[in-house]
């Protein structure tokens, strides 16, 4: 019996030093995106995807993370909804970040359900980052030109509902479909490439069905835990194995790119940033070297 506890303590020793490590990561991974709608004036446009940053720092003024994004020379950044954490307050280094975000590249931006849990507090966060530049998307849709041709980037905010019951509980919460994500957005130009900036990537199938494109996603923390070869351990709403956590993923004309995000405890999942190249030529999918991509 003892051998078998020393084990056991060796164990929660080893994860614990994991769980210390990882949380002190920052890792920045490549893809690439591809839609036959994209137009060929966007053609190789890098997107820098963060998501659910929370309460993490990344050095003073976030200077670590500033600089990773600075080095990744992107055309756009997607910052794909809580920000915050729903406890905080006082978001001034927030909006000094989204500031220096959006002085690297255009930031696009929607919110998180952190955000949702005080709309006041996200009111007048929108109102500032908007009189700086940023474009803050609340069920609004963004023109995006480039050598006479455009994409569009829509910021989905759904109700809390459909994050958490008004009791805190997880059970039987509502699945939104097109027709119900096209209340909230209206009906896309399929004309167009339209993008999708959506927190929570477990309805990927509504976004598909609504007209999306490209979609981009956080809100499951890369699953919390990571398990070789398994992915993804648990999702926010305390289900086990969800089935998008992190990376690339497609279905029907869609692809939706989900960050492991930045912030909150982890453990063999490092916080992430996305950079993804979009291109309108076809291409055999490609897994990059030592990335942890699950191309669905």
């Amino acid at each position: 019996m003892k051998w078998i506890t020393a084990m056991l303590a060796a164990a929660a020793g080893l994860g614990g030093l994991n769980a210390l490590l990882g949380n002190r990561q920052l890792l920045v991974e490549e893809g690439t995106m591809y839609s036959r709608k994209l137009p060929e004036a966007f053609e190789g446009k890098k997107i820098l995807l963060l998501a659910d940053l929370h309460r993490k720092k990344f050095g003073k003024e976030y200077c670590f993370l500033l600089d990773s994004v600075k080095a990744a020379s992107p055309d756009f950044i997607i910052l794909a909804g809580d920000l915050y954490s729903r406890d905080e307050k006082e978001l001034g280094g927030k909006v000094r970040l989204m500031k220096a975000l959006n002085d690297i590249a255009p930031t696009y931006y929607a919110a998180g359900n952190h955000e949702l849990d005080d709309p006041e507090l996200q009111q007048a966060l929108f109102h500032k980052l908007k009189s700086l530049g940023v474009h803050t998307l609340k069920n609004e849709m963004a023109v995006v030109c480039s050598g006479g041709e455009r994409i569009n980037i829509y910021g989905l905010q759904l109700p809390l509902k459909y994050f958490i019951n008004k009791d805190g509980s997880y059970c039987h919460l509502p699945v939104p479909d097109g027709d119900i994500i096209s209340r909230y957005l209206g009906r896309p130009d399929d004309s167009f490439c339209n993008l999708l900036i959506a927190h929570n990537p477990l309805f990927f199938e509504a976004y598909e069905q609504w007209g999306a494109d490209f979609v981009f996603s956080g809100h499951v923390h890369g699953g919390v835990v990571r398990l070789p070869l398994i992915g993804g351990l648990f999702s926010p709403e305390r289900r086990l194995f969800p089935k998008y956590t992190k990376g690339l993923y497609k279905l029907g004309n869609a692809v939706m790119a989900v960050t492991s995000g930045l912030g909150k405890v982890r453990v063999n999942n490092p916080s992430q940033i996305m950079v993804l190249t979009l291109t309108g030529k076809k291409q055999p999918a490609k897994h990059p070297k030592g990335k942890a991509w699950e191309i669905k």
